[in-house]
């Protein structure tokens, strides 16, 4: 299997680094290198990345505008935001820009996982960010939604963004016939039948 090469995009330089460390001894991963902006990671984009890790709010440029002026580019690298920002906004705002996945600093207990996540699964959200999004369903049914549990609204949003059981239970570290035991649950509340139905009634995107 190829390995891929990650570009950390943090102005705090301890916190970055850690990370950096921690990516670094990973078998899949050929290499970790860190920027403090955006600026930096253009001048040095020549080599090329496959997954880069980047703060909202950095000097200059922020994350959010810099994926916002590369998002028509082809083949450009996969974009996780590693956040203190907890605001639907800055969610929001960096999904519509490009980005895969949106981690709060204050949910991040193993970066690895995360880095693994995006690369098979192709996108993540940490569970305090994945809670906003179900507010920004395109149809929501507030006495529907309301009847789930703060759990289920977490499973539900992984589901409408394509996350299997398995990986959902790994990501809430319980086991799959739990999980199975709540989307049975989600699917009563909430008057659907299947995946697809609760997608394509709920989904945003």
């Amino acid at each position: 299997m190829e390995k891929v090469k990650i570009a950390i995009v943090e102005d705090n330089s301890e916190f970055a680094q850690n990370c950096a460390n921690t990516l670094s001894v990973m078998e899949e991963v050929d290499k970790v290198e860190v920027f403090s902006s955006t600026e930096d990671l253009s001048q040095n984009h020549q080599n090329k990345f496959d997954l880069v890790f980047m703060d909202v709010v950095l000097p200059g440029k922020s994350g959010i505008d810099y994926i916002k002026e590369r998002s028509d580019l082809d083949n450009d690298p996969k974009y996780i935001m590693l956040s203190t920002l907890d605001t639907d906004d800055a969610l929001m705002q960096a999904m519509k820009a490009g980005a895969v996945g949106f981690v709060l600093k204050k949910d991040l207990k193993d970066i690895k996982e995360v880095a693994r996540m995006v690369m098979k699964e192709g996108g993540i959200l940490s569970p305090g960010a994945a809670a906003k999004v179900i507010s920004f369903f395109r149809k929501p049914s507030t006495k529907e939604t309301h009847s789930l549990t703060p759990r289920e609204k977490e499973i539900l949003n992984h589901i409408v963004n394509g996350y299997r059981t398995k990986d959902i239970a790994r990501n809430f570290g319980t086991k799959e016939g739990t999980v199975r035991i709540q989307i049975k649950s989600i699917f009563k509340k909430l008057r659907v039948n299947s995946r697809v139905d609760l997608v394509r009634k709920y989904s945003r995107f």
